[in-house]
């Protein structure tokens, strides 16, 4: 951050010291001086050896509107501006004569800037074999560049309810008129008249409380006997029951092996039937086996009698050829013969 300000107030500097150059070529000022960052402006008058503005005290410094200064900017301070020999100013110049004040100036910053460089504080050394420097952050205000403010939240507690005042206890305004009476000893209470009473019922309530709780103990008392036999009756049923039970579950247990047995004995049984009647067949099978290939070989014509084949193959074709023309001619014969005997019946049928 230091280091960006530091560039700007030279940019503003540079700028500043630029503008004044090449505005103030023509003042009799030797030297332009240095515009800091918050130093004013230094004044530039154009000299007027006579004339019309001139006055009587011999002062040639003659007055300009500052709208029309060459040397106030209008614009945005940000905008570099890069100034060349044909075009050296806002106002422009006469580029057919050699600008001194481009000279001058370029001099000048040529010597600020070997000032500068004189005045710099000394580069640090470079680094020892594998080793490399690194860019620190030496400001004491670090200012951290996000894309998103940074949201915090924030709790807030309400005062804790107050408490409320009683109620005032709403009193009716009287009506009526307020009288007085005097009652004196013995006019509500007679002691010795009704004493007895009180007596007999406080007595009679403490005889019949205790006659209750002496029957409710003998209630208890009993209850407690018939559970005690009740559980006892009750733990000899379970005993039974858990008996019952196991011995059922020890019959249970019995018959399915019983039966699991006797399944494996009926399947081992059938197997072994199953073998015998397999050997017995394969037996069976096997002694016939050699006639059947035998018979199947003849009968497929691999095992064949020369004298039969040679009749199925020669003689009989012929044979049969030769009979089947003979049957044909005789159909022939026939179908003629029928047709002449067809040909005479109608020949007799038309004369008769």
């Amino acid at each position: 951050m230091d280091g960006h300000r530091g560039g700007r107030k030279e940019f503003y500097q540079g700028t500043l010291k630029t503008w004044a150059h090449n505005d103030c070529r023509d003042a009799n000022a030797a030297m332009p001086e240095i515009i800091g960052h918050a130093a004013g402006f230094r004044r530039c008058f154009a000299t007027d050896t006579g004339g019309r503005n001139g006055n009587a005290n011999g002062n040639t410094e003659r007055a300009q509107n500052i709208m029309f200064d060459k040397r106030v900017h209008r614009g945005s301070a940000y905008v570099m501006r890069e100034e060349t020999p044909e075009s050296p100013g806002r106002g422009g110049g006469d580029s057919r004569k050699p600008n001194k004040a481009v000279t001058r100036a370029a001099r000048y910053q040529q010597q600020q800037q070997q000032q500068q460089q004189l005045q710099q504080r000394p580069a640090t050394p470079p680094p020892v074999g594998d080793r490399f420097h690194m860019d620190v952050q030496t400001d004491n205000y670090l200012e951290e560049l996000t894309d998103r403010n940074p949201e915090v939240d924030a709790d807030t507690q309400t005062d804790a309810l107050l408490d409320l005042h009683p109620p005032i206890t709403f009193m009716p305004i009287p009506s009526g008129i307020d009288v007085a009476t005097q009652i004196e000893n013995g006019d509500l209470f007679d002691f010795v008249l009704e004493v007895e009473p009180i007596l007999e019922v406080l007595v009679g309530k403490t005889l019949e409380l205790g006659m209750m709780e002496l029957l409710e103990e003998i209630e208890l008392r009993e209850i407690r006997q018939r559970q005690e036999l009740f559980e006892q009756a009750r733990n000899a049923e379970l005993a039974e029951v858990q008996r019952l039970e196991a011995e059922a579950k020890r019959r249970f247990a019995e018959k399915q092996r019983r039966l699991d047995e006797e399944t494996a004995r009926l399947a081992a049984q059938a197997e072994l039937e199953e073998k015998v009647a397999a050997r017995a067949s394969a037996k069976q099978y096997l002694a016939n086996l050699r006639a059947q290939v035998f018979d199947t070989l003849v009968e497929s014509g691999h095992f064949f009698d020369p004298l039969a084949k040679d009749v199925k193959q020669n003689f009989l074709p012929g044979l049969l050829e030769s009979a089947a023309a003979r049957a044909h001619q005789l159909d022939a014969g026939r179908k003629l013969l029928d047709a002449i005997l067809v040909d005479a019946l109608r020949s007799r049928a038309a004369s008769g």
